[in-house]
């Protein structure tokens, strides 16, 4: 064999299918957040949607350089098992906004089908170590997804539910008297209402938003990740219980007049708790992995 026919083919050719696939994964990914961009102008639970989108790209850019060099697409047979039920879901979920509306549940069968089509664009351009390279920005960017109102209206009730029974227990604590009339506290002198708002809902989205996407970069075990993760639920449960506990506390005091007055900035005290306990539990957290894989490394240091 000749030295001209033993060489391999030069790496501009090599890379033109992937930028192919690159390009047709750019073009799925646009057409995914104009439909969702509609959605996080209508819904305020989801107005930090771009927020979330700006995060996972820079999940994934910061996946990059470490991506797997040496991968083989799968077949293209493999490739169309995950390729053709994601193109029905978004046929269904297409008919279903030309035909009736734009809802959630729309937008979140869509969401899969499109999904569908970016892993199937990684396995059949790249290969399966690279799709599980990249796996978690894509999971990540379903937390700005719109949840269908058959799974989120009862996890709203349950949260609202929640808090105003938690509120009842600890003012009769604090020697207040206060009965639970659905999701309405009943006090001596006036009412608090537990709203969808003041479920905590929406810091219970960011809480879980800042947690997985602070966990993925700072954290190397799953199971720390999950644990933060949970540690993150647990403080945006807990700063909602406070801010609805002082509220309650208020309207006894002083009236429903004066729960007007401070409802906004109890918010926003929310908001500021939930973030410094996950930027302070993140410290802590990191440190202690740290410490735990030293500590596991010594023996074998000294063997």
């Amino acid at each position: 064999m000749s030295e001209e026919e033993s060489t391999p083919p030069s790496s501009s050719v090599s890379t033109q299918p992937a930028h192919a696939w690159l390009a047709l994964l750019v073009a799925v990914a646009a057409w995914w957040v104009r439909d969702l961009s509609n959605q996080w102008s209508v819904l305020v639970e989801y107005r930090f949607g771009w927020i979330v989108l700006m995060l996972a790209a820079y999940l994934a850019w910061e996946r990059w350089p470490t991506r797997p060099q040496s991968d083989t697409p799968v077949p293209l047979g493999r490739g169309l098992l995950l390729v053709l039920p994601a193109f029905m879901a978004v046929v269904i979920a297409e008919l279903y906004r030309v035909g009736i509306a734009r809802t959630p549940s729309s937008s979140w069968l869509l969401s899969l089908g499109l999904a569908g089509f970016v892993m199937g664009g990684l396995l059949l351009g790249f290969g399966p170590r690279t799709t599980r390279h990249f796996l978690f920005p894509l999971l990540f960017f379903f937390v700005a997804v719109p949840i269908p109102k058959l799974f989120w209206n009862p996890i709203v009730l349950n949260l609202q539910a929640m808090i105003t029974y938690l509120n009842v227990e600890a003012l009769s604590l604090a020697g207040i008297p206060a009965i639970q009339r659905g999701n309405v506290i009943q006090l001596p002198n006036t009412t608090v209402g537990v709203d969808e708002a003041c479920s905590g809902i929406r810091s219970l989205q960011s809480s879980i938003m800042a947690a997985l996407f602070i966990g993925d970069l700072v954290l190397r075990r799953a199971g720390w990740k999950v644990f933060f993760l949970g540690a993150g639920v647990a403080l945006a449960i807990v700063g909602n219980f406070g801010r609805s506990f002082y509220l309650s506390l208020t309207a006894h005091r002083a009236g429903a007049d004066a729960l007007k007055r401070v409802h906004d900035s109890a918010g926003w005290s929310v908001l500021v708790f939930t973030a410094a306990g996950i930027a302070l539990l993140a410290y802590g957290v990191t440190r202690l992995e740290k410490r735990l894989q030293e500590q596991a490394r010594q023996p074998q240091t000294r063997g």
